[in-house]
């Protein structure tokens, strides 16, 4: 009791209101600048990066008598000469719940501006992005045309990964102010619900380790944002603080990188660069890189960190088996770098152990493969008059069978299949992906595909078409889908499923049969055949092993009738029970994606991480003890919950985090 005494007392202190305008007034930004070849990724750092808070910074603070109460605000978890206690730390961390707004150690307004100063202005108060359509709520910011405008776009991806106030599925956020359907505003009020209170909108390095020092010594739950591109939510938290790192949009190619365990040529890449600018950087460099198939999606956070599948994985590896160097700001708020051979324990968990668990990623140092040509091909198949549904799942079924080879020849693909109506269904291919195939090469492997369904009657006519590289070939295809924003009609999970599924006609068709029930459940299933290269320096990183024995990834959409509680919680029940469950029953040696999963996929220790799962756990261990970087179902969360009260029937990120 001792202890918690004394660190609140010590908060009340540091909280207090300043003593004049000119106190404030007189705060500068916090950080120094030191050399940008200042790290062991043997790539210099970006300008940003070399923008870092230093020791001498944090003795300045404690120095300045204006600032001397907030210094241990900001201090390094090793600081030599803290002002704050170690048996004060212990306290801390030993607090069951993360400060929410109204307890004794969430900062005041005082505090907030004291912090904004230091950061240099980049401090935001987060707004849900659907307010405007609001005319009941605690934001007064109603609008009738941007209302429409967010009804008009709400299918866009642009508007959610620039607004710190979005996400892309509103649903785990807590849908307390959702966008409306149609016309310019909506019905019932509109609360911050399960998005973070504030954002620090990154510029350089010292900002993050000013936002971790803070959270961590207020025991804040933090948050880690580029696009908000996840299913789960992970990028929010209520009453959290938010480090949004989507500025971050730095590019340096590199021709000649060596390092121990890889030479030749690298990307530079900052925390906040998407698919589509390191494809397009690739292609001007005459290059091939690789990201994933939604050009949206953040390549050096999540991505990376979930291991990272692509239209590239099976000629050059995972999106995690790219990064050979990361620069990355710790719990501890210390800016270290990851290599191989620096901090190795902390690489190999940073690549495939999940992303905002393990530190603020502000770059990394990608692999560069030489420039591919790329035949790609599309196709529609439907039931009809001359279509039947057994002819169409005969036909079906004769592709899925021949997985095997077509990953055997290092091609991707990715489809869709529905059920439209009772005995109506439709496949599209969108598209299959033949990286260094002429079309007569493609023609040829696919060719008993083509054979029997002309033996069916079907005329496929599928639209094949080569490119002399990369980058083309994907904005033709991946790059022109529609991904699934905006709404909350339907639930996601998928399965990683391994090649034993294939190994006899047996377990083949047992599956399969697995598949045909989930179809007649689900909204919609999409597939991928794929399965990535092997990599020469095998058990380099921690990467869900499942991915490494897999012949096909598959996504299943669950439909919400009615979208309440209720509506919510069946939907969820339907794609764990009549979806998924002959899925995962069939496939015991599968795992999952944790980027794609489902909300409350079981055993996800197992599923996301197999046998690495025990190391991660150790490595958690050593470098965030207090669990500051926290997501659901990330690595050491079994000790936590969110107790969100249930408000949409699905885990929610609307409530506060505590320990169990």
């Amino acid at each position: 009791m001792l202890a918690k005494s004394f660190i609140l007392s010590l908060a009340c202190a540091a909280l207090a209101t300043a003593q004049s305008a000119s106190l404030t007034a007189s705060i500068e930004p916090a950080a120094a600048t030191v050399a940008t070849d200042a790290t062991a990724a043997d790539v210099p750092l970006f300008d940003v990066e070399a923008v870092q808070l230093t020791d001498d910074v944090v003795a300045s603070i404690q120095e300045d008598p204006a600032l001397a109460e907030y210094a241990s605000l900001f201090e390094f978890e090793d600081s030599s000469n803290s002002t704050l206690s170690s048996r004060a730390r212990r306290a801390r961390r030993s607090f069951r719940c993360k400060t929410m707004p109204g307890d004794a150690l969430y900062p005041s307004k005082t505090a907030w501006r004291i912090f904004d100063l230091l950061l240099g202005g980049a401090l935001e108060k987060i707004v849900p992005i659907g307010s405007p359509c609001y005319k009941d709520s605690e934001y007064n910011n109603y609008d009738s045309a941007q209302c429409a405008n967010l009804v008009q776009n709400v299918g866009s991806e642009k508007l959610y990964y620039d607004n710190n106030g979005a996400l892309m599925n509103p649903l785990y956020y807590g849908m307390t102010c959702p966008i409306p359907a149609s016309g310019d505003s909506a019905s019932g009020t509109c609360t911050q619900g399960g998005y973070s209170e504030y954002a620090v909108k990154i510029s350089n390095v010292a900002q993050i380790q000013l936002a971790v020092n803070i959270a961590r010594t207020l025991n804040l739950r933090l948050v880690v944002r580029n696009t908000g591109h996840d299913y789960n939510g992970r990028s929010v938290g209520k009453g959290a603080l938010s480090i949004w790192t989507h500025g971050l949009k730095d590019i340096k190619y590199v021709k000649n990188y060596k390092s121990s365990k890889y030479s030749g040529p690298v990307f530079k890449l900052g925390a906040g660069v998407q698919g589509f600018e390191l494809y397009q950087a690739a292609d001007k460099y005459g290059v091939s890189a690789v990201a994933g198939i939604c050009p949206t999606v953040g390549v050096t956070g999540g991505y990376a960190a979930g291991g990272g599948h692509s239209p590239l994985m099976q000629l050059f590896g995972m999106g995690s088996d790219q990064v050979v160097a990361l620069e990355v700001v710790l719990a501890s708020g210390r800016f270290v770098t990851a290599t191989p051979d620096i901090n190795s324990d902390l690489y190999w968990a940073m690549l495939g152990g999940g992303g905002g668990t393990w530190g603020v990623v502000t770059s990394a140092v990608v692999k560069v493969h030489p420039k591919v040509p790329v035949t790609v091909s599309s196709w529609t198949l439907m039931t009809s008059e001359s279509v039947t549904a057994d002819k169409f799942w005969e036909a079906f079924k004769f592709f899925y069978d021949n997985f095997p080879t077509y990953n055997a020849a290092k091609t991707y693909s990715y489809f869709s299949v529905m059920k439209l109506a009772p005995g109506t269904y439709m496949w599209s291919m969108s598209p299959f992906f033949a990286p260094e195939m002429t079309v007569e090469e493609y023609e040829e492997l696919v060719k008993p595909f083509y054979e029997k369904c002309a033996s069916l009657g079907i005329e496929l006519n599928a639209s094949t078409t080569h490119y002399d590289s990369f980058y083309p070939a994907y904005a033709a295809t991946f790059g022109t889908l529609n991904y699934y924003v905006g709404g909350a009609g339907a639930i996601p999970g998928n399965r990683l499923v391994p090649t034993e599924n294939w190994a006899d006609a047996a377990i083949r068709n047992q599956t399969f049969a697995a598949i045909q029930t989930a179809v007649e459940n689900a909204l919609m299933v999409s597939m991928y055949h794929q399965r990535p290269a092997e990599q020469q320096h095998k058990g380099i990183n921690s990467v869900n092993p499942a991915f490494r024995n897999q012949e096909s990834q598959m996504v299943f959409i669950s439909p919400v009738a009615e979208q309440t509680a209720a509506g919510w919680k069946a939907a969820n029940d339907n794609l764990a029970t009549n979806v998924m469950g002959p899925i995962r029953a069939i496939t015991p040696s599968g795992g999952a994606y944790g980027n794609e999963a489902d909300i409350s996929e079981p055993d996800w220790q197992q599923s996301f991480w197999g046998a690495n799962y025990p190391r991660l756990q150790q490595i958690k261990k050593k470098y965030d003890p207090g669990m500051l970087f926290y997501v659901h179902h990330g690595v050491g969360t079994e000790g936590w919950t969110i107790d969100d009260g249930g408000i949409v029937g699905v885990q929610s990120t609307d409530g506060p985090l505590c320990r169990r």
